[in-house]
């Protein structure tokens, strides 16, 4: 009897975190390249699954590093949440403003979308992620059954230091913590984590570890939402960004490790350890070719005796988007037409 092809692939995965579960974040912005290699992954290689689609609608409860976005329809948030749940995928929707005024915690359409993400869970797999104490407290209120996680800017906002006490603390307020970007790969800390199983890793955030405006940043960025055309605002984020040191790269004395980048070997330590939880962010990234490179480059090792198969799989999942399409695009796809009786 011929082996399913799928089993003879098994070997580019072993010894290679095979029971990693995956979120990906980029729902609602870079849905179509998302759900293209979602669907090839499932349907054609079967070694890595998302466990989850991870995004954030622009809303006050939400920033935008690189852009401010203009707001999506309704319909479409919901077409992609109908979307998702055929698919058997759940579905994180993010609030990583951590500066939320009292006044802005009542914002009807954040209320909305929040609703809308549990009506439209039908596998009961959606979940939010919130970088404010305040505006978890104001959801679990208006949807108690969804399940809730720690966003990672709440670290980053945290002025305490960050202890295994703190994170424990987290821990006890949230279903899951993501863990600030710079500590997955602090092996000390991971070690005093209790239940690894509560707490994820980012892999593949581009700011340097001892960033040291990162707080500013996001206090600025959340300015930058209530006030988006404020070129004053613009102004600072550019002088920030200049003072951080992430985009001053010096070709002659490049240094392994100085992003919060995980390497191959940190995200093997931390899953000898217990830690199953991984998320691939694409906030940071200003646009979706960034985050497919980064994609597979997380998903599978580029060990030099497979770099050759994973380039195979990355190209594949590639030509997907150039497939003759049966449709002709149109400018009113979105319209609808009605006539008065």
């Amino acid at each position: 009897m011929n082996a399913n092809p799928i089993d003879k692939l098994r070997y580019l995965t072993e010894g290679d975190m095979p029971d990693a579960l995956w979120a990906v974040e980029g729902a609602f912005r870079y849905d179509r390249s998302l759900q293209v290699a979602q669907d090839f992954l499932a349907e054609r290689v079967a070694l890595r699954r998302f466990e989850y689609i991870a995004g954030a609608m622009p809303c006050l409860w939400s920033l935008d590093y690189v852009a401010q976005r203009r707001p999506v329809t309704l319909d479409n948030y919901v077409q992609a949440l109908e979307h998702y749940a055929r698919k058997g995928v759940g579905v994180v929707l993010v609030f990583d403003n951590p500066f939320l005024t009292p006044e802005e915690l009542g914002d009807s359409y954040g209320a909305l979308l929040t609703q809308e993400l549990y009506r439209r869970d039908r596998v009961r797999r959606n979940r939010l992620c919130v970088a404010s104490d305040a505006l978890a407290a104001r959801l679990r209120e208006l949807c108690p059954k969804l399940p809730m996680d720690c966003h990672p800017n709440r670290l980053i906002a945290e002025k305490a230091r960050r202890t295994p006490a703190l994170y424990a603390e987290l821990a006890a307020r949230y279903d899951r913590v993501v863990l600030h970007p710079a500590d997955g790969s602090k092996e000390s800390l991971l070690r005093e984590l209790p239940q690894p199983e509560r707490f994820a890793l980012v892999v593949n955030d581009p700011m340097l570890r001892t960033n040291p405006v990162r707080r500013e940043l996001l206090t600025l960025l959340s300015d930058m939402r209530r006030h988006p055309y404020d070129t004053d605002l613009m102004r600072r984020k550019a002088d920030l960004l200049s003072r951080s040191g992430d985009r001053m790269l010096d070709p002659n004395n490049l240094q392994q490790q100085a992003a919060c980048i995980l390497t191959r070997r940190e995200m093997h330590r931390a899953y000898e350890l217990g830690f199953r939880r991984f998320c691939i962010q694409s906030a940071l990234f200003g646009n979706e070719m960034t985050l497919l490179w980064d994609l597979f480059r997380c998903l599978f090792n580029n060990s030099p005796e497979h770099s050759h198969q994973m380039a195979l799989i990355a190209n594949s999942v590639m030509a997907e988007f150039g497939r003759d399409a049966y449709d002709l695009p149109s400018g009113l796809r979105q319209f609808t037409f009605s006539r008065d009786e």
